[in-house]
C-alpha cells in the first residue's frame, strides 16, 4: 500500500498523463488475464487445507508436487503463445495511444509485464501453500520485501530517466524475484520435507485439484472480466489520457478494500481446515464477526475518503486529476459491498462452495460489463462504479444471503452425522 501511495505521485509526473495511463490499462489487461492459472493455484490451496485439518502430510506433498508440475507447463505453454502472437498485434492500436513516445513503448511494456506474469505462475505455488498451512505471515513478509525493492528500482529510475518498460520491469520485477527467494527458503529450509519432487506427482491428485480448480478458472474469469477492465474500457471509450482520472481515486478507494482482503486471507484456509475438523459453530461465529467488523470499518473508512478526498488527491499528485464528486461517491458505495463481499467469498472459498458463486458470478460479470460499456459511452467515467453497484446489488447480493445460512445448516448437519456415525474409541485408534 505504500509503495502504490509513493509510487503514483511520482510516476504519474515524470511519465505524463497518457504514459501513465497506458501503464495502468496494460496492468488491467494482465489482471484480468489472474485466470491463467486455470484455478490451479486455489484448487492446491484447498487442497492443502484439507489435508491440513487431516494432519495428512504425505497428500500435502502430493498435492504440491503435482501442482507445480502442470503449472510450470502452463506458464511454458502460454509464454511460448504470447511471444508468438506479440508481433502480428499493433499494440498502441489496441491501448489507444497517441504520443509517439507512448506508442513506441506500449508493446515493449505489456512484453515486460506479460514475462513477470507469466514468471509468477510456478512462483504463486508457494503462496498458495503457505496460506493452506495458515502461514500466510511468510508470504506477507516476502510480499514486503518486494515491494521495498520494487520501490526503490521506481525511483532510481525515474532518477536516472529510465523508459516505461524498465520502471515496469523493476516495479513488477522485485515481487516476481521476491517469490522465488520465498520458494527457495521455505522449501529448502522451512519445510524440506513438503519439498516438491518428480516421484511426488500423482494423477489422481492432479484430477482432484483441477476439478477444484476448473470451478475457481470459471469463477476468476469472470471476477476478472467484472472487476479488471475498468481502465480498459475506459481507455477504449474515452481514450488512454483520461484513465488516471478514474484509475487515480480508484486506486485511493481501493486501498480499504486491499485491507478488507488482507483481514479475510488467513480466514480462507481456516474456514477449510475448521469444516474439515467439523467445527461448525467457530465457522458461524467468526463469519458473523467478521462481517459485522468489516462492514463497519468499510463505512467509516469509506466516508473520511469521500470527505477528503479531493484534498488527498490534490495533495497526493496536484492538480491534473479532475474528479467528479458522483464518481467519488461511487467509489465510496463500491468500496463497502466489495469488502462485505470479500467476507462472504471467503467463507465460501473455505468451504469448496464454488458451483454456486460461479453461476452467479458468471450472470453479474455479463451483466456488470454490458453495464459498463452500455452507461461509460453515456455518462463517462462517472458510470463506472455506478454500473457495478447496480449489477452487483440486482444479481449477488440476494441470492448469496438467501444461500449462506442453507450452507451453513447444511455443514452443520453433515458435521453432527459424521460425529454421531464415529465411534469414540476409533478415533483414538486412528
Amino acid at each position: 500500500m505504500g509503495t502504490s501511495l509513493i509510487t503514483v505521485p511520482l510516476v504519474i509526473h515524470y511519465l505524463g498523463n497518457e504514459r501513465f495511463g497506458l501503464w495502468m490499462t496494460i496492468s488491467s489487461v494482465l489482471a484480468m488475464a489472474n485466470f491463467a492459472d486455470f484455478g490451479l493455484g486455489n484448487g492446491v490451496l484447498n487442497t492443502v487445507a484439507k489435508a491440513y485439518g487431516k494432519d495428512d502430510f504425505d497428500h500435502i506433498r502430493r498435492a504440491i508436487s503435482s501442482g507445480l508440475a502442470v503449472l510450470i507447463a502452463i506458464a511454458l505453454v502460454l509464454l511460448s503463445f504470447f511471444v508468438f502472437a506479440y508481433r502480428f498485434v499493433s499494440w498502441p492500436g489496441f491501448f489507444s495511444v497517441s504520443s509517439a513516445q507512448a506508442r513506441a513503448e506500449a508493446g515493449p511494456t505489456l512484453l515486460v509485464l506479460a514475462v513477470c506474469f507469466l514468471l509468477n505462475i510456478p512462483f504463486d505455488l508457494v503462496q498458495r501453500v503457505q496460506l493452506g498451512l495458515q502461514q500466510g505471515f511468510r508470504t506477507n513478509l516476502w510480499q514486503v520485501c518486494g515491494s521495498v525493492v520494487g520501490l526503490a528500482g521506481v525511483i532510481a529510475g525515474i532518477r536516472m530517466h529510465a523508459s516505461l518498460p524498465l520502471l515496469v520491469a523493476a516495479l513488477a520485477g522485485a515481487p516476481v524475484l521476491a517469490a522465488g527467494l520465498n520458494s527457495l527458503h521455505f522449501f529448502a529450509i522451512s519445510r524440506p520435507d513438503l519439498r516438491p519432487g518428480r516421484r511426488f506427482v500423482s494423477r489422481e491428485v492432479i484430477q482432484e485439484i483441477a476439478a477444484l480448480g476448473g470451478l475457481f478458472f470459471v469463477l476468476q474469469l469472470v471476477v476478472a472480466v467484472a472487476f479488471s477492465a475498468d481502465n480498459f474500457i475506459v481507455a477504449r471509450t474515452l481514450g488512454a489520457i483520461r484513465v488516471p482520472d478514474y484509475s487515480v481515486p480508484q486506486r485511493m478507494f481501493s486501498l480499504v478494500s486491499l485491507l478488507a482482503a488482507m483481514l479475510m486471507a488467513p480466514l480462507w484456509p481456516a474456514y477449510g481446515e475448521a469444516i474439515s475438523r467439523g467445527d461448525i459453530l467457530w465457522v458461524r461465529s467468526t463469519l458473523k464477526r467478521s462481517l459485522f467488523v468489516v462492514a463497519g470499518a468499510a463505512t467509516c473508512a469509506s466516508a473520511v475518503l469521500l470527505l477528503l478526498a479531493r484534498r488527498l488527491i490534490l495533495w497526493w499528485v496536484g492538480p491534473q486529476i479532475h474528479v467528479p464528486f458522483a464518481l467519488l461517491l461511487g467509489l465510496a458505495i463500491w468500496t463497502i459491498m466489495d469488502c462485505c463481499g470479500s467476507v462472504t467469498s471467503t467463507f465460501l472459498n473455505g468451504a469448496s462452495v464454488v458451483r454456486f458463486q460461479v453461476i452467479v458470478a458468471s450472470i453479474f460479470g455479463v451483466g456488470c460489463l454490458v453495464a459498463k460499456v452500455l452507461l461509460t459511452r453515456h455518462y463517462g467515467i462517472v458510470a463506472v462504479p455506478w454500473a457495478t453497484i447496480l449489477a452487483y446489488g440486482s444479481i449477488v447480493v440476494l441470492p448469496v444471503a438467501v444461500y449462506i445460512p442453507r450452507a451453513l445448516k447444511h455443514l452443520h448437519a453433515t458435521s453432527m452425522q459424521v460425529t454421531i456415525a464415529t465411534p469414540p474409541h476409533s478415533v483414538a485408534e486412528e
